[in-house]
């Protein structure tokens, strides 16, 4: 599963599979990282962060930052 993928599973149940989709590839593309074969630590905490403020309006602080991590979850540390 590539990275928008992986976003997208994890967004759908919040959002809709449609919404998820589209939220994750202009996410990527926003930052010049869709389809990028790697992503440093960098541009990963700034997508953290990108995601973790988008979400709180729609599921709350706490399940934000759990979800922005799982967003990322496969990414190498």
């Amino acid at each position: 599963m590539d990275l928008p993928e992986q976003i997208a599973a994890v967004l759908s149940p919040h959002l809709g599979a449609h919404t998820a989709d589209a939220v994750a590839r202009h996410l990527l593309a926003k930052h010049g990282l869709l389809g990028a074969a790697e992503i440093g630590p960098d541009q990963a905490k700034t997508l953290h962060d990108t995601l973790r403020r988008g979400l709180v309006a729609f599921v709350g602080a706490e399940q934000a930052e759990e979800l922005a991590t799982r967003c990322l979850s496969a990414l190498p540390r």
